[in-house]
């Protein structure tokens, strides 16, 4: 299993040089200040990949047992007592020093209960910091598979517009009966209303 992680990290690290030590996105709220934080100290040291990877592999631990699971989200268990069981169980693992550090300040925070949401906030940067961007399209009602060709492109423009460079956007879509008309476009945490792309939808 560690040599199948190496050889994917390696394969990962060939589009690691083009990736910007400044994050290309911006999160917003608590979580998304740690991401931020993250990045910016695994970017210095030239960890990014490495700390994707760690995050993964403790997500996936926290899943898989629920004593680990319990410990992380139990108010009762001391900020300290997290810190140094989160330090401990990474440094078992062999993760990186921008990964122990991160995690033991998110648990001295008192804000182990957001690390899934870090994580997710963390690949999302990262993600675009490689050129891919996800947007999350929510609409009053389905939006019907004829429009998709569209409303993708019409996306895509934007954001290569946005970001000067090809971006490739990937497209979720969401519906929320309590829309009164349109859509909401959200790039990873921050959120855009848009009429142009409104379009589609009122005709």
């Amino acid at each position: 299993m560690a040599a199948l992680r190496k050889l994917a990290l390696l394969g990962a690290r060939r589009g690691l040089c083009s990736m910007p030590e400044a994050a290309p996105a911006v999160m917003f709220g608590t979580p998304g200040r740690y991401a931020n934080a993250i990045y910016a100290a695994a970017a210095k040291n030239k960890e990014l990949v490495d700390v994707q990877g760690d995050l993964k592999l403790l997500k996936q631990t926290i899943e898989a047992s629920p004593a680990l699971s319990n410990f992380v989200s139990d108010p009762s268990v001391s900020r300290a007592a997290k810190a140094k069981g989160i330090r401990d169980l990474l440094t078992s693992a062999k993760a990186s020093d921008t990964t122990k550090n991160a995690m033991a300040t998110l648990a001295e925070g008192g804000r182990m209960g957001d690390v899934f949401k870090v994580m997710g906030m963390y690949n999302e940067i990262l993600s675009q910091a490689q050129g891919n961007v996800t947007a999350i399209v929510t609409s009053h009602e389905a939006i019907p598979k004829a429009e998709m060709g569209e409303l993708t492109k019409q996306i895509g423009q934007m954001v290569s517009k946005s970001t000067g460079s090809e971006t490739q956007v990937a497209i979720e879509t969401k519906v929320d009966p309590t829309l009164i008309r349109g859509m909401t476009i959200e790039f990873g945490r921050s959120e855009e209303h848009t009429s142009e792309l409104q379009s589609p939808l009122q005709s």
